[in-house]
């Protein structure tokens, strides 16, 4: 019996052709998976009130595949990702194509099969490319230059106003969102945290850096959006705090090594932080009989390591 070997289409024409038909059976594509990295996603969420929490998280995988000439990037959904491994090259077989027109996406699905091949080589070159789609760069730019940047860029300012976490219906599923003011000198800056972003313990008087934001222009004036490589990078900076309240009964305690009682603290935007007992100094709370207490404070996350009164 005569076996003739199935045509072989390369990874740049398989994405820039227009298929001949749109349920035709895709040949056999031979790739290597070059980067492989986790890329869980929430796919349901509960509300309550001005909070948001995940209910359900699929652990999703984003790869960069190759056929050693080119790139494609590919999502591997949770029920898929664990067939596969990186650096190993495979036949892949049993996806499709989105879009309308080219460049298309490919589509990795249940029913998508991974044939273990031989290894295919990739120049240096290519490699580095890799990594770069997988992991994009996102330059540091000033909040005043902001409207000239092209692509992903990281932001960095104080936290000047915070809108509580909105239900938004975003193609038709329930997401969250919060609005920001950041202020860099004498710059302002609107933006908007959605998905998991939206969700992070973030102050007002806080430093913040937030990377990977994309830059939108509408009537609304400018403003940047979080992407799903945001990420949120407190910089411990002294703040200016006003606070109103202090809790000193029931307060957190170390998780790690010996225990050391902390105090709650109430801001004046209604925000609470963490300090510890030694830190605040019984001398805050004379203070604080006298009416909200003025303070130089450095933060880090939800924790105050640094105090002094004005």
């Amino acid at each position: 019996m005569l076996f003739l070997p199935f045509p072989r289409m390369a990874l740049r024409k398989l994405l820039n052709s227009q298929a001949a038909s749109p349920y035709g059976r895709l040949p056999p594509l031979h790739i290597t998976f070059l980067n492989v990295a986790d890329t869980p996603r929430v796919v349901a969420w509960a509300f309550d009130g001005s909070s948001a929490s995940p209910t359900c998280t699929k652990n999703n995988k984003t790869a960069i595949i190759s056929d050693g000439e080119s790139l494609a990037k590919v999502v591997l959904f949770e029920a898929v990702a664990g067939r596969v491994e990186e650096g190993q090259a495979y036949y892949m077989r049993g996806h499709t194509l989105m879009g309308t027109a080219p460049p298309f996406t490919i589509n990795v699905g249940t029913g998508t099969q991974f044939f273990r091949g031989g290894q295919i080589h990739c120049p240096a070159e290519l490699v580095a490319r890799a990594e770069a789609l997988l992991h994009p760069a996102s330059p540091l730019i000033a909040l005043h230059q902001c409207r000239e940047q092209q692509g992903l860029m990281s932001v960095e300012g104080v936290i000047v106003e915070m809108s509580a976490v909105m239900k938004m219906a975003l193609r038709k599923e329930a997401t969250p969102l919060r609005k920001l003011l950041l202020q860099q000198d004498q710059s302002n800056l609107k933006v908007s945290l959605w998905r998991e972003a939206a969700v992070e313990s973030l102050i007002v008087g806080e430093t913040v850096r937030l990377t990977h934001m994309k830059l939108q222009n509408n009537e609304y004036g400018i403003q940047v959006n979080s992407t799903h490589y945001t990420k949120i990078e407190r910089q411990q900076a002294s703040q200016h705090l006003i606070i109103v309240g202090v809790l000193t009964e029931g307060g957190a305690t170390s998780s790690s090594g010996p225990q050391e009682a902390t105090y709650e603290v109430l801001l004046e935007g209604g925000e609470t932080l963490h300090i510890s007992k030694a830190l605040w100094e019984p001398s805050y709370d004379e203070a604080l009989q006298e009416g909200p207490l003025k303070a130089k404070a450095t933060v880090k996350g939800k924790n105050i390591t640094a105090i002094s009164a004005l």
